[in-house]
């Protein structure tokens, strides 16, 4: 039998060893940016934003006009921007793993006047 100090020594070699494994390579990226209003740079709060074509990642969207879409795969997306009173508007990234894409999108004002005709007042 082997003796007591062997047992720790091949124990203690053994943990260090499982404990040194190198990390997995990411396989998937993030996209992340800000949507902006294109005629005077501010920030479009709450504004819906999704990718083309879909991913199943959580897009959070804030008052503050940021977005952050997170286990990507890698390839090329399309982000697109929509908010009522604006124009929808779509920006191409291409996201590589384990990177964060930036991709800021800029809305412009409806291009076309609200039709108020339908409405009824009273």
């Amino acid at each position: 039998m082997y003796p007591m100090k062997h047992i720790i020594l091949i124990i203690i070699t053994l943990f260090f060893w499982a404990c040194s494994k190198q990390p997995e390579d990411p396989t998937t990226g993030t996209i992340e940016g800000n949507v902006y209003d294109y005629t005077n740079g501010l920030v479009v709060p709450m504004a819906h934003v999704e990718t083309v074509p879909p991913t199943s990642a959580v897009i959070s969207d804030t008052a503050t006009g940021l977005f952050s879409i997170e286990h990507v795969d890698p390839g090329v997306y399309q982000i697109m921007a929509t908010k009522f009173g604006y124009d929808s508007s779509k920006v191409s990234v291409s996201v590589v793993a384990g990177q964060t894409t930036r991709a800021d999108v800029f809305l412009r004002p409806d291009s076309l006047p609200a039709d108020t005709s339908k409405y009824i007042y009273p």
